[in-house]
């Protein structure tokens, strides 16, 4: 009796296989899900040093006592640190792993973000942000890593989606957040509101699986250094006081600190050349689609930034309105870029056309004229419908750029087009920021043409000119051909 019993209510092997089975799925979903999660708040992160801050630049120079110029630098800080360190933090976390630097990286974070917010002294402030810049590329350089040793290979291509898509439409949030931060708890509340957030993420973080180390590499602090030192030295150089700044000092700006900045560049070189692991591998240049689309790369992200930045500064300085009005540009922008990047997929996916690239980066081009125009004729709503224009080709061109890259290179090169990707990304948001408030900087110490908002409106306009002139240099590497052989082996 016993025997039947037991007999009818014991498990079959099938059943029990499939019972373990079931729960081992059922356990690694969910763990997949919590890595998603844990790397889509580290790319949010990151997008809240950006966006918010870059939507109340006027109003956040204004309450700091300094002009939209040298406010910009609190955003310059952030990138700069974040660009120059993100290959050195990613080479880190082969060493020590990818979970501790990103655990670490978001208390980084979480640290200057509430110094950046306690802190009264703008040198102070930039000082935070710096470190700030430092905690998110520590974030930014092992969130690729991560998610890929966690999610099963055929689930890695949605898995990206989702964290793009994710990091996109936080950039869209952030503009919004950013005004009602400025509007309703005052500029601080821009550096702590992310804290919490941040500190969430670290604890998440260690919870995170690892993927193996590689304990024999070696970290290229000389290429690490030089990188970073190169472009604070080219962005110095690009953003300096004009108007404030006396014939003695001046030709240290204009002459000095280009020539150390090129010196830097070719010790660089020469040391990346020489060292057995260097952060970025020359080789792989060779490969004329590849390197044509990290140029596209660096294109789409400066003009992009361009397009962020300066929207809020003519807006609010230029127009005379509020910091609403400019946050809403941003939010029109953004969105615009996220609702047709799955369109430029879409279209690649169907069609597999070489021209949608420089299409796209065409329609830049023409956006930026027609800003510059509706800019000198004071139009908000041409600037609004002007900014979903030029969205459409930063949409189209992300998307459909992004694969270029990511196919530029054979498979077992993925990592280092990974990071490439990453690293022009991050460049171009600092030199779109550097490059066009140098501009406007340079108009209005030249010009005499009536009145403060007057030289700015001026100086968007050949801003806008100088980002048209670059989006065509987008349109000659997206038309570079192939060329037989130059891949890498």
């Amino acid at each position: 009796m016993r025997t039947g019993q037991a007999a009818k209510t014991a498990p079959s092997p099938r059943q029990d296989a499939r019972g373990v089975a079931g729960d081992a799925a059922g356990d690694t979903g969910r763990e997949t899900r919590g890595v998603l999660l844990t790397v889509g708040i580290g790319e949010i992160l990151v997008q809240l040093g950006l966006t918010p801050v870059v939507a109340v630049i006027p109003g956040l120079a204004a309450a700091l006592g300094v002009s939209a110029a040298d406010g910009a630098w609190v955003l310059t800080a952030f990138i700069l640190a974040l660009a120059g360190t993100l290959l050195v933090c990613g080479r880190l976390g082969d060493l020590i792993g990818h979970r501790t630097m990103f655990a670490w990286g978001a208390i980084v974070y979480a640290l200057a973000g509430a110094l950046a917010g306690l802190l009264a002294s703008f040198p102070m402030l930039l000082a935070a942000r710096t470190l700030q810049g430092v905690g998110a590329a520590m974030i930014s350089g092992n969130n690729l890593a991560i998610l890929m040793r966690a999610m099963p290979v055929a689930k890695q291509g949605r898995a990206i989606a989702v964290v793009a898509m994710t990091s996109s439409l936080a950039a869209v949030l952030g503009a919004g957040l950013g005004t009602a931060a400025v509007a309703f708890g005052g500029w601080p509340l821009l550096f702590l509101g992310p804290v919490p957030l941040a500190l969430w993420a670290a604890i998440r973080g260690r919870c995170l699986p690892d993927p193996p180390r590689d304990r024999r590499g070696r970290v290229d602090w000389a290429g690490a250094g030089l990188l970073a030192l190169t472009a604070a030295l080219v962005a110095i150089a690009l953003n300096h006081p004009h108007g404030t700044t006396s014939d003695v000092v001046m030709p240290l700006f204009h002459v000095a600190i280009p020539v150390l900045a090129l010196m830097a560049a070719i010790i660089f070189v020469l040391v990346e050349r020489r060292v057995e692991t260097p952060l970025i591998d020359w080789t792989q240049l060779r490969s004329r689609t590849f390197a044509a689309a990290i140029g596209v790369n660096t294109v789409l992200h400066l003009t992009m930034m361009a397009t962020l930045f300066l929207g809020p500064v003519l807006i609010v300085r230029g127009l005379g309105q509020s910091d609403a009005a400019g946050g809403m540009l941003m939010v029109a922008v953004q969105a615009s870029v996220v609702g047709t990047a799955y369109l430029g997929g879409w279209l690649y996916d169907r069609t597999r056309s070489r021209w949608i690239r420089p299409g796209a980066a065409a329609i830049l081009a023409v956006g930026f004229v027609a800003w510059a125009l509706s800019g000198v004729a004071s139009s908000y709503a041409a600037l609004i419908a002007f900014g979903l224009f030029s969205g459409l080709g930063s949409g189209v061109l992300l998307a459909v750029n992004n694969v270029a890259v990511m196919t530029g290179l054979p498979d077992a090169y993925r990592g280092v087009a990974s990071g490439m990707l990453e690293t022009t990304r991050h460049f171009g948001h600092a030199f779109g920021v550097t490059i066009p408030t140098a501009i406007v900087g340079l108009v209005a110490a030249t010009t005499d043409v009536g009145g403060d908002a007057t030289a700015l409106r001026w100086g968007f306009f050949w801003s806008c000119l100088g980002m048209a002139v670059i989006a065509c240099l987008g349109i000659l590497l997206a038309l570079a051909p192939p060329r037989q052989g130059s891949s890498p082996t």
